[in-house]
């Protein structure tokens, strides 16, 4: 009688990058692209729109961006919007400034964003037009920086509070960039978002924020004074959530509050992105105990590389005990390291560590020393690094 094939147990599911961490993504949009990145990597994602933008220029803004393109020759102009460079256009011909400004652009390389940008510049007379591969600006700017030699003189149409990003790194690379803010940046529609946002980033319920320009950031702390939370803010930011920004003018506010702040690499949504990933990964706490490996997370672990979401009280104790492997905590020390318990008594923590027990499903992680408290078990670290940043603090019970 034949015998039958032993079948191969099935593969754990795969785990996303960022699972069990949540990222709260602050821009000018109401969902920006990054958040659908953060959210495939597994993250729970938080996207914020703090302040709002309107496609019509502030004029005394735009006419000072028009005369600095008439008082030198434009090497390069780079029209990224369409509607916003038609207002452009007719405002230039309300200052009677649109024939020496079209004279300098016929002078100039002319490059479109997208084909309705190319269309534009159709409808002005102009035939010699290139356009992005990918029908981006990030892709021009970047074809700007990385292939032209320094010294260019480059005329760049601004449409979001974010792109004065793009317009400094080309500066870095050295060129003489004018920028044309052909937009207005105007208060949240929704400020009660804001407040929200806030709370949760004082309660440590998100692990990471990112922001996208320095009007999020002033939007953030404006709404933060508001509602009296601006110093609790400043300490989560500075101790525990992790900051992320665009660039280096979009860090420049935090950076003078002395809030640590880690800058995207260039200012485009895959490299904030990549430095997301790499400010939560570089927090998540690892260790090996009881012959398991155990990687806590803002909001749930990985234990041998299955995840496992825990509810704030057992992930609020695990990180107590994690951040003091070779101690026995009383209930009090455990209390005394979670801002949001003070009116906890001991019978919580008791609680917290037996619904962390069942949650782990078995594994013998937490002990519990007769009469003095607990303490995780006899284990040894695994994967810290050199520069590894601050935990995280436990989250509201």
């Amino acid at each position: 009688m034949p015998t039958r094939a032993r079948q191969r147990p099935p593969d754990p599911p795969s785990v996303g990058a960022l699972a069990g961490f949540a990222v709260a993504v602050i821009s000018e949009l109401r969902r920006h692209p990054m958040a659908a990145e953060l959210a495939a990597e597994g993250a729970r994602v938080v996207s914020v729109q703090s302040v709002r933008t309107l496609a019509q220029p502030v004029e005394e803004t735009l006419q000072r961006a028009t005369m600095a393109c008439l008082t030198s020759p434009i090497d390069h102009l780079v029209v990224t919007a369409a509607v916003e460079f038609n207002y452009w256009m007719a405002a230039a011909r309300s200052w009677r400034l649109d024939v020496p400004l079209l004279a300098r652009f016929g002078h100039a390389r002319l490059l479109a964003s997208n084909p309705r940008c190319a269309d534009a510049l159709r409808a002005l007379g102009f035939t010699d037009i290139s356009s992005a591969v990918d029908n981006t600006t990030d892709g021009l700017v970047m074809h700007l920086r990385h292939r032209l030699p320094p010294g260019q003189t480059i005329a760049l149409q601004l449409y979001t509070p974010a792109m004065h990003e793009l317009a400094h790194t080309l500066s870095e690379a050295g060129h003489e960039v004018v920028a044309v803010p052909t937009f207005q940046v105007l208060p949240s529609i929704s400020p009660d978002t804001m407040r929200r946002l806030v709370n949760q980033i004082v309660r440590r319920h998100v692990d990471a924020i990112t922001l996208t320009s320095a009007e999020a950031v002033r939007s953030l702390l404006w709404h933060a004074r508001t509602c009296d939370q601006f110093d609790e803010l400043r300490q989560a930011l500075t101790s525990d959530v992790a900051t992320v920004c665009l660039g280096p003018l979009t860090a420049a506010p935090l950076r003078e509050l002395k809030i640590p702040v880690q800058v995207a690499a260039a200012p485009y949504p895959e490299q904030l992105t990549a430095a997301v990933r790499d400010a939560l990964l570089r927090r998540a706490h690892r260790l090996e105990a009881d012959r398991h490996t155990l990687e806590i997370r803002g909001e749930a672990v990985l234990l041998d590389g299955e995840l496992i979401t825990l509810q704030q009280g057992p992930m609020a104790v695990l990180r107590v005990l994690a951040r003091h492997p070779d101690r026995v905590l009383s209930p009090t020390e455990v209390r005394g390291q979670l801002p949001f318990w003070a009116s906890a008594d001991d019978h919580a923590i008791e609680m917290a560590v037996s619904r962390l027990r069942r949650a782990l499903r078995g594994v013998e992680l937490v002990q519990t020393v007769m009469k003095r408290g607990y303490r995780l078990v006899e284990h040894s670290p695994a994967g810290f690094g050199e520069d590894e940043l601050p935990m995280a603090e436990p989250r509201q019970h």
